[in-house]
C-alpha cells in the first residue's frame, strides 16, 4: 500500500508542478517538488520500493515537461543514489540536518545533468546561471520540511490495516465443541 500511496502523491507533485507552478518548461522561478519525494524515498525507503515509486513518476514526469526525454529520469535517479549513498554516512538522522543536503544534492545533480547534456547536444540547453539555480535549490529546500511532514503522515496512513487481520481470519474449528 506504500506504493500505491507515494505514486498517487508523486503524481500529484509533479501534475501540481508542471500545470501550476511551470509556466514554461525553462522557468527561472518554478519549484522541483517531485525531487523533495526523490530525497524522501532515498533518506526513508528501502531500495524497491523506492524505485517502484520513481520508475512511473520519472515516466509522467519526462511526458508532462516538455523537455529532453530522460532527462528528469536521469536527475532523479542520480539524486536518489546520491541522497542514498551520503544518508548511509550520515552520523545524524534528523530531518534538519538533512534539508542542506537535499539542497546541496539537487544542486550537485542539476550541474551534472547540465554538463551531461551539453556534451551531448551543444548550445541545445538554456545557460547555467548560478543565481538562478540558487533559486531553485531554495525553493526545493523550502517546502522539503512541510512535504517531509505530509509524507511521513502517508506513510504511517498507509501503514494501517483497512481490513484487519484478526476479524478476516476463520477460525478453524467449531466453537460450540467442548475444549478438555
Amino acid at each position: 500500500m506504500v506504493v500505491v500511496f507515494f505514486i498517487a502523491a508523486g503524481i500529484l507533485l509533479v501534475v501540481l508542478q508542471t500545470t501550476i507552478f511551470m509556466p514554461s518548461p525553462v522557468s527561472s522561478f518554478s519549484p522541483d517538488l517531485h525531487y523533495v519525494l526523490v530525497a524522501y524515498l532515498a533518506l526513508r525507503l528501502d531500495l524497491l520500493r523506492s524505485l517502484l515509486i520513481l520508475l512511473p513518476l520519472v515516466c509522467v514526469l519526462d511526458v508532462l515537461s516538455g523537455t529532453v526525454l530522460g532527462m528528469h529520469a536521469l536527475s532523479c535517479f542520480s539524486g536518489y543514489f546520491l541522497l542514498q549513498q551520503v544518508s548511509s554516512r550520515l552520523p545524524v538522522n534528523e530531518l534538519l540536518y538533512q534539508i542542506p543536503f537535499i539542497a546541496l544534492s539537487y544542486l550537485i545533480v542539476s550541474w551534472a545533468v547540465y554538463h551531461f547534456l551539453e556534451f551531448f547536444t551543444p548550445g541545445q540547453q538554456a545557460a547555467w546561471i548560478w543565481w538562478k539555480m540558487i533559486i531553485h535549490t531554495i525553493f526545493v529546500a523550502g517546502p522539503a520540511y512541510p512535504l517531509f511532514f505530509v509524507f511521513d503522515l502517508l506513510q504511517k496512513f498507509s501503514h494501517r490495516h483497512f481490513l484487519p487481520h484478526n476479524k478476516l481470519r476463520l477460525r478453524s474449528d467449531n466453537r460450540r465443541r467442548r475444549t478438555t
